[in-house]
C-alpha cells in the first residue's frame, strides 16, 4: 500500500509527490496526459516563451511563428525531462494512465485495471479552458489560449472575450504584431481582481496600442463576422468525469470545483484535493503551495491554509502585480488606511530602462501602521512583488522597514523611496 497517491501530475500534483517523498512516504503519481500538466505545456511555460519573444523583438515583422514553436517545444521538453529525473531520483512510482476512485483509499488505472491502495488520496488534475453556451469551441475558428500558442500565423483582427489576466497577457503581446484587438467584457473593468486603478491603467495603455475594450458588454451584441478569430478567454472549469466512481461522492461548491475545507480535505474522509480543480486562484504558484501544505496536512500537524499573501502577476507591458488587500478590499473591510502611490518616473532604472510610465500603490493601516498590501504597473513588477508578497506575509509594519537599503540605481529603489 502507497501513503499517498496524487491523481494529476501537473504543477500541484508533482511538487505534492515530491513533498512526501522528502517525509520518507511511499508515492506514487498518475498522469493520463502529459507531465507538466496545463503550465508547463500550454500554460505559464509557452505563453511567457510567447510574450517574450515578441518583447525582444525589434521590428515586429520579423516574428517568427516556426521559430517560437521551435523554441516553445524544446523549453518544454527540457522542463519535462528534469522533472521527470527528479522523481526518479525521488523514488517516486510514475504511473501513466486515467485514475478512478473506488473507495477512500484505493483506485483503479483505467487502461490497464491496475489497482492501486493508498493511505491518502490528492486530486491534483487541474482545470480545462471554459466556452460559453451559444459560442462554443470550435478548435478553428473559435480558439482557446491553448489553441492560439499551436497557431503558424496570426489573424488580421482578433475579438478576445473576456479580460482576465491571459487575455491581457496575449492582447498586449499580439497588438505588437500588428493584429487588431478587440476586448470584450461583460464586466466593468478589465482585471476584475484586481485594484481599479490598475485596471484604468491598462485601458489607458491599451487605448494607446490600438486594442478596443469593451466593458460592461456582451458578445453577442458584437458582429462576429468582422473578426477572423475569436478567443475565449472567460475563465477554467473543472471537468469531474471519470475522477470517482458511483461508490466514492466528492462533493463539489456551487461553482463546480471540488469543495474542500479550510485544510484542504474534501467531503471525503482520506482525499484531498489541491490546484485549479479546486478553483480559487488558478494560478500555478498557488496550486503548489495548496499541494505542499495538503501532504503536510496529511501526515504532520494539520494547518489551516492562508492565502493573505497570494501574488498575482500579470505579463502585459507594463507588468501588473498584485498581493495582499488592494484599496478596494481594505475599505469593504471598515479598514482605515493610508495610500501611498509613488510612479517609476521618480526612479532612475526606469528611465534608463525607457519604462517610466506606471507606479507602486501601497496599502497602509493608518492603525498600526502595517503594510497590507501593494499594487504595481510598472518595469519588473513580477519580480518587485515577491519582495512585497514577504513584507505582507511577515505583517511587516513602516517602522520596521525605516532603515531598509536598496541598490542604487535599481527598480526596487521604488519600494524604500515609497517608503519615505
Amino acid at each position: 500500500m502507497y501513503d499517498l497517491a496524487v491523481i494529476g501530475a501537473g504543477w500541484a500534483g508533482f511538487n505534492a509527490a515530491l513533498r512526501a517523498r522528502e517525509l520518507n512516504k511511499q508515492v506514487c503519481l498518475i498522469e493520463k496526459n502529459q507531465l507538466g500538466g496545463v503550465c508547463l505545456n500550454s500554460g505559464c511555460i509557452p505563453t511567457k516563451v510567447l510574450l517574450q519573444q515578441i518583447k525582444s523583438l525589434k521590428d515586429s515583422s520579423k516574428f517568427n511563428p516556426q521559430l517560437f514553436q521551435e523554441t516553445k517545444n524544446s523549453i518544454i521538453k527540457r522542463l519535462k525531462d528534469g522533472m521527470a529525473s527528479l522523481l526518479k531520483s525521488s523514488g517516486v512510482d510514475f504511473i501513466v494512465g486515467t485514475a478512478k476512485i473506488t473507495s477512500n483509499n484505493s483506485l483503479i488505472i483505467k487502461e490497464t485495471n491496475q489497482q492501486i491502495q493508498a493511505r491518502f488520496i490528492l486530486i491534483a488534475v487541474g482545470s480545462e479552458a471554459k466556452d460559453l453556451d451559444f459560442l462554443r469551441f470550435d478548435h478553428q475558428r473559435i480558439i482557446s489560449s491553448d489553441d492560439i500558442l499551436r497557431l503558424d500565423n496570426y489573424p488580421k483582427r482578433l475579438l478576445i472575450v473576456g479580460g482576465g489576466i491571459i487575455s491581457c497577457e496575449l492582447a498586449s503581446a499580439l497588438s505588437n504584431l500588428g493584429v487588431r484587438i478587440t476586448i470584450v467584457e461583460i464586466l466593468d473593468r478589465l482585471l476584475s481582481n484586481f485594484d481599479s486603478d490598475i485596471s484604468n491603467k491598462i485601458e489607458q495603455i491599451f487605448k494607446k496600442k490600438s486594442i478596443i475594450v469593451k466593458t460592461n458588454y456582451d458578445v453577442r451584441n458584437e458582429n462576429l463576422a468582422e473578426y477572423d478569430l475569436i478567443l475565449h478567454c472567460v475563465g477554467r472549469i473543472f471537468n469531474p468525469e471519470n475522477i470517482s466512481d458511483s461508490t466514492v461522492e466528492i462533493k463539489l461548491n456551487q461553482n463546480g470545483f471540488i469543495r474542500v475545507d479550510d485544510f484542504l480535505r474534501t467531503s471525503c474522509l482520506n482525499i484531498y484535493a489541491a490546484g485549479d480543480c479546486i478553483g480559487g486562484y488558478q494560478l500555478a504558484h498557488v496550486a503548489r503551495f495548496e499541494a505542499i501544505k495538503a501532504v503536510d496536512n496529511m501526515f504532520l500537524l494539520p494547518e489551516k491554509i492562508n492565502y493573505s499573501a497570494i501574488p498575482m502577476t500579470v505579463f502585459t507591458e507594463p507588468e501588473v502585480a498584485e498581493v495582499g488587500l488592494n484599496e478596494k478590499n481594505a475599505r469593504s473591510q471598515a479598514i482605515e488606511i493610508k495610500v501611498i502611490k509613488k510612479p517609476f518616473s521618480s526612479i532612475g532604472m526606469a528611465h534608463i530602462l525607457n519604462q517610466a510610465d506606471g507606479y507602486l500603490k501601497l496599502i497602509i493601516s493608518d492603525k498600526n501602521k502595517q503594510i497590507l498590501g501593494a499594487s504595481v504597473i510598472g518595469p519588473l513588477a513580477n519580480e518587485l512583488i515577491n519582495t512585497l508578497a514577504l513584507v505582507v506575509a511577515y505583517k511587516l509594519k513602516t517602522n520596521d522597514l525605516k532603515n531598509l537599503v536598496f541598490a542604487h540605481p535599481s527598480i526596487s529603489e521604488i519600494f524604500t523611496e515609497a517608503l519615505h
